[in-house]
Parts: C-alpha cells; structure tokens; sequence
C-alpha cells in the first residue's frame, strides 16, 4: 500500500512539473509574439504609434495580460532592440561561419546582415528610432554589435589577415564598418516600408574599399 502511494506521489510530482514547463514554454511563446508584433507595428507607425491596445490585438492577446509579461510600454520597447538584434547578430554569425580569409567573411556578413533586414524589413525602423525612443536599449544593441564585429576583426588579426592595427584599434574599426554598412543600407535599399537586398556591385565596393582600407 506505502509503495502504491509513492508511485502515485511520484506521478503527481512528475504530472505537475510537466504542467508547469507548459506553462513556462506558453508564456515566453506569448511574450515572444507580443514582441515582434510590438516590432511589426514599429515598422508601420513608429515607436509613437506603437500603442498596448495595437500590439495585443496583433499578438492575440488581452489588453489586461499585457502587464503579466511588461510593466510598461517603455519596458517591452527596452527588450525589443536587445531581443530581436541578438537574433539578427546570431544569423550574421552563423552566415560568416568558416570563412576562409576577411574579405570572405565580409562579404558573408555584409551580404547576410542585408538579407535578414529585407525578410524583417520592419527592423529597419526599430533600430532607427531607438535612439530616440529606447536609447538604453539602442546603446545596449549597439555595444554588443560592435563587440562582436570587433571579436570578429581579432581573428583576423591572430591569423595575420589584418596589418597594421592593434588590438585597441579594432573597437573603433568595427564602429566605423557599422557605421558604412548603416549609410548603405539608408541609400540602397529602403524603399517606403521595404528593405530591398543590396545590389552585387555596392557589396563588390565595399569589399574593395575593406580590403584596400585595411590594407589586406
């Protein structure tokens, strides 16, 4: 009888922790959705149009459970950029993966970072708004995509692909590659609310003029 009520006990503890990371899994799902559909709605209107009552009617959400997931509308604006930049960072590192020699990886980065704003193309305006609307959270993503591109750059460095820089210089070089890759990307390929890829020949003059600059 004592080892029937063990099983029993067992199964219940087993049944209730099952139940309990459906429960965890169902509440990131739903504050995943809540935000991309906050980023979507970005892309149309704008941080300023960015309402609750629009980003739980697209998520499919109650207005009231809104504040289980964000005490706040600045508060979910605060995760949007560090959330969905991490992911766009991710696919451009997975794209530059075994890269044989800079100017490949590059052009692997450069072309990726490119693809992934034009199937997003609503992230165009998250990041550009930032600044002003979710300054803690454009600072944070804009730390980390120079910290990556400068770890990046390092290992070009350590495989003696890239001269005449020291380890202090690589920080200011990735800022300044963001930076042309955010000027090209305004002057190429934005068009109203799409992000057009980049055409083949600004990849071909930004390779050049990295592998000229650079001095690779």
């Amino acid at each position: 009888m004592a080892k029937t009520r063990t099983k029993e006990s067992k199964h219940r503890r087993i049944g209730r922790g099952i139940k309990s990371v459906k429960r965890m899994e169902k509440k990131a799902a739903t504050r995943a959705r809540l935000l991309v559909s906050a980023a979507r709605i970005i892309g149309k209107y704008g941080y300023e149009g960015c309402s609750i009552s629009r980003i739980t009617q697209r998520a499919g959400v109650a207005h009231g459970a809104f504040y289980l997931y964000f005490k706040s509308r600045q508060a979910l604006f605060d995760e949007i950029l560090p959330t969905l930049g991490g992911g766009m960072l991710d696919f451009i590192s997975e794209a530059i993966r075994d890269s044989k020699g800079m100017l490949e990886l590059e052009r692997r980065g450069l072309t990726a970072n490119f693809q992934y704003l034009s199937k997003q193309p609503y992230m165009y305006r998250v990041l550009h708004e930032a600044e002003l609307y979710a300054p803690t959270a454009f600072q944070k993503h804009l730390s980390s995509m120079i910290e990556r591109y400068a770890r990046s750059l390092h290992r070009s460095l350590l495989a003696h692909q890239l001269h005449n820089y020291s380890d202090e210089d690589l920080a200011i070089l990735a800022a300044m590659l963001i930076g042309a890759r955010d000027h090209l990307l305004t002057r190429y390929c934005v068009d109203g609310h799409r992000v057009l890829p980049l055409p083949s020949h600004v990849v071909d003059t930004y390779v050049k003029f990295v592998a000229q600059g650079l001095n690779t």
